[in-house]
C-alpha cells in the first residue's frame, strides 16, 4: 500500500512538472513570449498541481487513494464529455454524416492531405488568415497568403479546395493582374475567398464566366476578414488598378471580427491615419520573407492542434473558458447592447471611408449581404435571428447612398429549399450551385441598377 501511495505522489509530481515544461515551451519558445497572457491560466494550473503534488506526499494513504480515484473518475468523465461534444459538433457531425456514407468523399484530414501534397510540391501551404499570423510583436499585417503557391483551403463538399495563389497571395488566376481594366474588385471573408470550392466555382470565378473574361476580376477576399481588414485591403490594392466596381461582401460575423481588428495596433492605423500605408506591394519580397517564418510556425501549431485536439480537450476547454468569459463580462460596465452600438458606429465610419476611397478611384461600391446557414435553421420565437442585425447594417449602408444587394431576399428566400445551396444541406459555406447562383444574382442586380 505504501508503494502505491508513493507511486501516486511521484506520478502527480511528474505530470505537473511535465505540464509546466510544456506550457513554458509553448509560451516562451514556440510563441516567443508573445502569448504569455493566454498561457497565464495554464501556468497557474501547473503551479497549483505542483503544490498539490508535493502536499500529496504528506496526505494519509487511504485519503490519497480516494482522491486519486475521484480525480481519475472526473478525468474519464471529462473525456466522455469531449467525445460527446466531438460527435455533436457541427463540423464533426457533418463529417460523420457524409464522409463515411459517400465513398467519393475525401477522407483525409488536413494534416494528411498536406503531407501527401508536400511529397509532390515542397512549397505547398495551408491557407491561413491575417489575424492568425499577427501578434503584439508584428511589424506588419498580412492581408493575403504567400504568393505563387499551391494553397490548401478546406473540405465541405467531399473534396479539398486547392488553388494556386496569384502574385500577391490571393485566390485569382495571376493573369488577372495584367488586365488594364477590372470589372469587379471583391473584398470580404471566406465567402469572397471562395471557401471549400475550386477557383472556377467561387463567386469571382463565376463572374468571370458571366462576363466571358472580357474584363478583369480580382478577388481579394480572405478567410476570417472583418470590416477593418477589408478597408485596409482597399487602401493597399485598389489604387493599383483601374476598377469599375467594388463588391463588398458582408457576412454575419463581420462585426465580431471588427472588434478584434480594432485591437490590432497596425490595422487601427488605417482607421486613424488617412495617409497610413504598409506599402505592401512595393515591400512584397521583404514581407514574404518575414511571413514565411510566421506561416511555418502557425502551420505547425494548427496541424498540431488538429492532430491532438481530442487529447487536449479542445471543445471542453473552449466551452469552459467561454462560460468564464461570459460570467466575468457581467461585471463590466459596457453592456452587450452598448458594444453592439459601438461596433455599428465603427462599421459606419469604416464604410464611409471605404466609399469615399472608392469614389476617389473612380469606382462604384456595391454592398452585398450574404445569408448564413443559421438563417434558415435557427429561429427565436418565430423571428429570423439575423433580421435585426441585417436591418441595422442595411440602414447604415443605404444612408451612405451605397447600393445594397440582399442575397437572402433576391435569391435564398425564393428557393423552395434554401438549404440545398449548402454542402449536403448542412452547416458550412455555399456549395458549387450556391456560389454560382449568388454570382448570377449579383451580376443581374448590378445590370438592373446600372440601366
Amino acid at each position: 500500500m505504501k508503494n502505491i501511495s508513493k507511486i501516486i505522489s511521484i506520478a502527480f509530481l511528474s505530470f505537473s512538472i511535465l505540464l509546466l515544461c510544456y506550457v513554458f515551451y509553448r509560451s516562451q519558445i514556440f510563441h516567443s513570449g508573445t502569448k504569455f497572457d493566454y498561457y497565464l491560466t495554464y501556468y497557474t494550473i501547473a503551479f497549483l498541481l505542483i503544490i498539490f503534488s508535493f502536499s500529496s506526499f504528506f496526505i494519509p494513504e487511504k485519503i490519497k487513494i480516494n482522491i486519486t480515484l475521484v480525480l481519475v473518475s472526473i478525468l474519464i468523465g471529462i473525456y466522455l464529455v469531449e467525445g460527446y461534444l466531438t460527435v455533436k459538433n457541427p463540423y464533426y457531425k457533418f463529417i460523420f454524416d457524409t464522409k463515411y456514407a459517400d465513398k467519393n468523399f475525401d477522407k483525409r484530414t488536413l494534416l494528411e492531405i498536406y503531407q501527401d501534397l508536400k511529397k509532390e510540391d515542397p512549397n505547398v501551404v495551408i491557407s491561413l488568415h491575417g489575424m492568425s499570423l499577427s501578434d503584439d510583436n508584428s511589424i506588419y499585417f498580412s492581408l493575403s497568403g504567400l504568393s505563387n503557391r499551391k494553397t490548401i483551403f478546406c473540405n465541405e463538399n467531399g473534396y479539398y479546395s486547392i488553388y494556386n495563389s496569384d502574385r500577391y497571395g490571393f485566390n485569382n488566376p495571376d493573369k488577372e493582374w495584367d488586365k488594364e481594366e477590372i470589372e469587379f474588385f471583391l473584398v470580404g471573408d471566406s465567402f469572397a475567398h471562395g471557401a471549400c470550392v475550386n477557383e472556377p466555382d467561387t463567386i469571382s470565378g463565376n463572374l468571370r464566366t458571366l462576363i466571358d473574361n472580357k474584363g478583369g476580376i480580382l478577388n481579394l477576399g480572405q478567410d476570417d476578414n472583418g470590416t477593418l481588414i477589408e478597408y485596409a485591403t482597399l487602401r493597399e490594392y485598389l489604387p493599383v488598378k483601374r476598377v469599375k466596381r467594388v463588391l463588398w461582401l458582408y457576412y454575419a460575423n463581420d462585426l465580431t471580427n471588427l472588434s478584434n481588428e480594432l485591437n490590432n495596433k497596425i490595422l487601427v492605423n488605417y482607421l486613424n491615419d488617412k495617409n497610413f500605408t504598409q506599402n505592401i506591394i512595393s515591400r512584397k519580397q521583404e514581407i514574404e520573407k518575414l511571413l514565411l517564418k510566421k506561416i511555418e510556425q502557425t502551420r505547425i501549431a494548427k496541424l498540431h492542434s488538429i492532430k491532438f485536439s481530442f487529447v487536449k480537450l479542445f471543445l471542453t476547454r473552449q466551452i469552459i473558458f467561454d462560460k468564464i468569459k461570459i460570467y466575468f463580462s457581467t461585471f463590466t460596465t459596457t453592456s452587450r447592447e452598448e458594444k453592439s452600438l459601438l461596433q455599428l458606429k465603427e462599421f459606419e465610419k469604416i464604410l464611409k471611408l471605404s466609399n469615399k476611397l472608392t469614389m476617389e478611384n473612380n469606382s462604384k461600391l456595391y454592398f452585398i449581404l450574404l445569408p448564413s446557414y443559421g438563417r434558415y435553421t435557427i429561429k427565436k420565437n418565430g423571428v429570423d435571428y439575423q433580421e435585426y442585425g441585417y436591418k441595422k447594417i442595411t440602414e447604415i449602408v443605404e444612408s451612405l447612398d451605397i447600393p445594397v444587394i440582399d442575397i437572402h431576399k433576391e435569391l435564398f428566400k425564393k428557393q423552395k429549399d434554401p438549404l440545398s445551396l449548402f454542402p449536403f444541406k448542412k452547416s458550412g459555406h455555399y456549395n458549387e450551385k450556391g456560389y454560382q447562383l449568388v454570382a448570377k444574382t449579383i451580376f443581374n442586380n448590378i445590370e438592373e441598377l446600372e440601366k
